[in-house]
């Protein structure tokens, strides 16, 4: 009983000597016999002469112990390589008739060799977390050789991986392609599991460890995951998801069919191509994604630069919805089926096709045509296309011919006057646009 309340006595001024800092050595803690080194250890850190140090109980120690109730350290404990946690009370540590895991109260005071004190960070470094509180070191006279070398290996182990976590303070600006704060964006810790989020102004300021991974997400723009290195600021630009329009009734969608652009620079010319489309795209060729970046050739070749392919021309389709009174045509063509070749020849060429592009239109189309015996025709030149879509070029185009064909079965005769057109000619880089769509369904609708 006496050995015991020794190693306890031993705990507890272990504690209170590092929560003052003291410096003491293990030589001077162990050189006396039982309560002689109670008391050695007491006159060093308090400062004062204890003349009975057995007479000094723990609730006494308790008393001169300056360590607030509410936050007792807790410091770790390694016999012979042997790590282990004591419990605390108020600061001090105390006998668990139910613990069976405080094997260092079974500890003989007489065979202790030597107690070392590591605080810190290099008893972070050392046991992680553990050491946070301190670490004390003890080695008996006959210590397991064997059971020290194991723990002094994974002591190294634990320096080499903690040298990769060095607490980093991580701070920064998120912000989206225009340069606007994004606020309350999360931001995922990965490896701490923890999360954060921007504040009002887009900015945050967390704690990371070398290595760690960062997602950086917010609903309706596209995550970002970095890694970090060393770097102590890290703005981050977010893109914004693009909306499709929502169409309302899917029963009220026009097919906007085959539309195809041609490009002629003068001189083989790096081009991007947007379509800002104010329905759905449906499908495209080559693939497109936010815009086209192509290598266009005077003769009309294209490379497309993701598939390295070339083309002849770019294709889309895609559906839109038109309120009731665009089908309100003031004007345009009656055109029995018998005439539709000759015809579209004709207006195509004046409107500015070769014979190349004619060629395409109307390989396309008048098998379409040729269903109806007599077709109501309307074309949307130049800017009246830009109520289907537009084409944001980059070098911006000197000539540009865009023409949408727009046509119904006629029963009857409308007594509509012809659209007149003026005849279109090319000059420098030219983009030549065509497309159409079976309106029939929307014209013949019955208004309600």
């Amino acid at each position: 009983m006496k050995k015991l309340k020794i190693i306890i006595s031993i705990i507890n001024l272990l504690i209170i000597f590092m929560s003052f800092g003291q410096e003491v050595t293990t030589k001077d803690l162990v050189k006396n016999k039982d309560i002689g080194s109670e008391r050695l250890l007491k006159e060093k850190i308090l400062g004062v002469n204890v003349l009975k140090s057995s007479d000094l109980t723990l609730k006494q120690m308790n008393y001169i112990n300056p360590i607030k109730k509410n936050n007792p350290p807790k410091p770790l404990f390694v016999v012979d390589g042997i790590p282990f946690e004591v419990e605390t009370e108020n600061g001090l540590f105390y006998k668990d008739k139910n613990n069976s895991k405080s094997k260092f109260l079974d500890l003989d005071p007489n065979s202790i060799d030597s107690i070392d004190i590591i605080k810190g960070q290099t008893a972070i470094d050392a046991y992680g977390e553990k050491g946070k509180n301190g670490v004390v070191l003890v080695t008996t006279k006959e210590p397991d050789l064997e059971i020290i070398q194991k723990q002094k290996d994974s002591i190294e182990e634990q320096k080499r991986d903690n040298s990769h976590k060095k607490i980093i303070n991580l701070s920064g600006l998120i912000i989206d392609c225009e340069k606007n704060p994004i606020v309350d964006v999360e931001i995922k810790n990965l490896n701490a599991k923890k999360n954060y989020k921007t504040d009002e102004f887009g900015k945050y300021t967390i704690s990371v460890n070398k290595k760690d991974y960062l997602v950086f997400k917010k609903d309706g723009f596209y995550s970002q995951k970095i890694k970090i290195i060393r770097q102590k600021t890290l703005d981050v630009i977010l893109k914004m998801i693009p909306v499709l329009p929502e169409i309302p009734n899917s029963n009220d969608n026009i097919i906007v069919e085959k539309p195809v652009i041609y490009l002629y620079p003068t001189q083989k010319t790096e081009i991007t191509l947007q379509l800002d489309f104010k329905g759905k795209l449906l499908t495209t060729l080559p693939k497109y994604d936010k815009e086209w970046q192509v290598t266009a050739y005077p003769d009309g070749k294209i490379l497309d630069k993701k598939s390295n392919r070339y083309y002849t021309s770019l294709f889309w389709d895609g559906a839109i919805n038109f309120p009731q009174e665009h089908y309100d045509y003031k004007s345009g063509f009656e055109v029995s089926k018998n005439n539709l070749n000759d015809f579209l020849i004709e207006k195509l060429e004046c409107l500015g096709l070769n014979t190349f592009e004619t060629n395409d239109f109307i390989q396309y189309w008048l098998p379409i045509l040729e269903k109806n015996e007599t077709n109501f025709i309307h074309f949307l030149v130049n800017e009246d296309y830009n109520s289907i879509s537009k084409n944001i070029v980059n070098p911006k185009p000197e000539t540009e011919i865009r023409i949408f064909l727009e046509f119904y079965n006629l029963e009857n005769k409308t007594n509509l006057p012809e659209q007149i057109f003026k005849k279109s000619t090319r000059k420098g880089f030219t983009l030549i646009e065509w497309g159409g769509a079976d309106v029939s369904e929307f014209k013949n609708k019955p208004k309600l």
